[in-house]
């Protein structure tokens, strides 16, 4: 999987991504100026069929968004709005190089990520439930609580991270969980 960010990411969303990319054993990438469709090509280039990409409201990181690339490339549904503990996004974890082993309650969510089975027993564990993700591997541990998902419309191209969208909340969860927690 390919990992890169929306423009412009802050110091944080820039550690998630790097964190992210270490727990998947993955390439993480600085998007810089590059449109989207720079993006798909670097990662078609680099071997890629999936490009991950972390986007942030007011400086924090708060979206993953998934394109699938074949012989053309499409946005998947559904994004993922999430928060993440401050703590989580101090420290970089460092490259693992592990393969990833996948547990998930929601095959939809799973589907999104495009792992290979391991071959080994010695992964990383990609916990994937309704109301969170979690990538563990010893004592490193990394963990994004779900808020709610978005669905993409057909005709959507939109490279603007900034605008408010419309949501789903995920079932059971109180409104007031927008403030951060850390």
């Amino acid at each position: 999987m390919y990992i890169t960010t929306s423009r412009k990411p802050s110091d944080s969303t820039r550690v998630l991504a790097r964190n992210i990319s270490s727990f998947l054993n993955s390439t993480y990438e600085n998007r810089g100026k590059k449109s989207v469709e720079d993006v798909v090509s670097r990662a078609r280039l680099l071997g890629f069929r999936r490009v991950m990409v972390i986007s942030e409201s007011k400086g924090n990181p708060n979206k993953l968004s998934f394109i699938s690339i074949g012989e053309s490339w499409d946005w998947m549904s559904p994004e993922l709005l999430f928060s993440v503990a401050t703590a989580q996004l101090k420290g970089k974890i460092g490259r693992l190089g592990k393969e990833v082993s996948v547990h998930a309650k929601e095959k939809d969510l799973a589907n999104l990520f495009d792992l290979p089975e391991p071959t080994t027993d010695d992964t990383v564990t990609l916990s994937i439930q309704r109301d969170s993700i979690m990538f563990k591997y010893g004592p490193k541990k990394l963990t994004l609580n779900i808020k709610g998902f978005m669905t993409i419309k057909p005709d959507e191209e939109d490279d603007d991270d900034d605008e408010e969208e419309e949501r789903a909340e995920v079932p059971g969860e109180a409104e007031d969980e927008d403030e951060e927690t850390g």
